[in-house]
């Protein structure tokens, strides 16, 4: 997830990125605009009664002695008790959400996935092909292949608008839930032919496509009838963007440079006979971590920075009722929080992701702020 939390992004925009909006910052906007252009922090974060460590630990608990079934009860209840946390003007967020309907979603999802493998595996096996005969013209069935994949990547934009909606409606705020009342294909639309335009653009265009189809969902939002607006600009994302781009396009060539300088005949031996056994020589294997380490690790300050200025365009985008938010993040202190999230979540094997979710809720919400806000500024 470089996302948000389930508050904060999993309501308005997609981590695990661009797709996850962020019911708490969008909320926020509820205040009353005024001629007083001083900004103001409407949203503020409330401890609950079970800290999120102790429901963390029992629902790991839970999930173990389940087998994992009670895996999508815990994930419910983890994002009920983040948006609770959660205060708007001193009213509490809700989520109603189940984790009967996880479980559905799941298996509905699951049996998608089985029939279009099936289906797929059917094209190859119709001849009577079987073994290595099967395995070759799978290898050689490229026409067929796209045939399946295309239809996948434009379902994927109707499955995130409907997702994101869903959301929405379980998630209220004084007695109203919120909604998107736009049509999920029309979305899909957007999302497929723009999603060309990344690998032609060589990702220059991943902004604002990311930042468009935010806005659309954006504009499709209301709670109740008062409709939310999208405004400001891209050009900060750009700059952001720019810095990885160029800053982490020079540092990861450089890294395979060296790499292939250091260890490359033994790299070109493993992966042409797709063996590790030549890596396994003294010194090779820990030359090229030693080398990847040291020439990766600064790409991923780069991305940090770049997954920062991402939250601060997305929350910044929101006007509802007179009311602009804004958001400035220390990026430093970004980037050791999410450094920080990743390495609990690693060592407890995703059982602390709560714990992760609600540190960085604090961390943004206590940096939001709202000025009055005036059509055409």
């Amino acid at each position: 997830m470089l996302t948000v939390s389930p508050a904060l992004a999993g309501s308005f925009w997609s981590p695990v990125g661009p797709d996850r909006p962020s019911p708490a910052g969008a909320r926020a906007c509820t205040g009353t605009a005024s001629g007083d252009n001083t900004p103001t922090a409407l949203i503020s974060f409330v401890e609950p009664d079970e800290s999120f460590l102790s429901q963390s630990i029992r629902n790991f608990g839970l999930t173990l002695a389940t087998l994992g079934f009670y895996s999508f009860w815990a994930r419910a209840e983890a994002k009920r008790q983040l948006h609770r946390s959660i205060r708007i003007d001193g009213q509490r967020l809700d989520y109603t959400g189940t984790g009967r309907e996880s479980l559905v979603g799941f298996l509905l999802g699951t049996l998608t996935t089985v029939v279009l493998v099936s289906t797929f595996v059917h094209f190859f096996t119709k001849s009577g092909a079987t073994g290595d005969q099967a395995r070759a013209a799978l290898s050689d069935f490229r026409l067929q292949r796209l045939f399946i994949s295309v239809p996948l990547v434009f379902l994927l934009g109707s499955v995130v608008y409907r997702k994101r909606k869903h959301l929405l409606r379980r998630t209220w705020w004084r007695g109203q839930h919120f909604d998107l009342d736009g049509q999920p294909w029309g979305y899909a639309l957007q999302h497929f032919w723009t999603a060309f335009l990344v690998p032609l653009t060589l990702g220059w265009a991943a902004p604002w496509r990311a930042s468009w189809l935010a806005r659309r969902k954006i504009r499709d939002m209301h709670l109740g009838a008062q409709r939310f607006e999208a405004v400001g600009s891209v050009l900060p994302l750009y700059r952001a963007f720019a810095a990885l781009w160029f800053g982490g396009g020079v540092l990861y060539v450089a890294t395979m440079v060296l790499l292939g300088l250091t260890i490359g005949q033994p790299l070109l031996t493993a992966l042409g006979g797709r063996t590790l056994e030549p890596l396994r020589e003294p010194g090779v294997l820990s030359t090229g971590l030693t080398v990847l380490a040291t020439g990766l690790t600064p790409v991923l300050g780069f991305i940090l920075y770049y997954r920062a200025a991402w939250i601060e365009h997305q929350i910044s985008s929101l006007v509802f009722n007179g009311m602009r938010l804004e958001l400035a993040l220390p990026k430093v202190r970004f980037a050791g929080l999410m450094l920080w999230n990743g390495f609990i979540k690693i060592i407890s094997f995703g059982a602390f992701q709560p714990v992760a979710d609600a540190a960085l809720a604090r961390f943004v919400i206590a940096r939001i702020t709202s000025r009055p806000w005036t059509a055409g500024r």
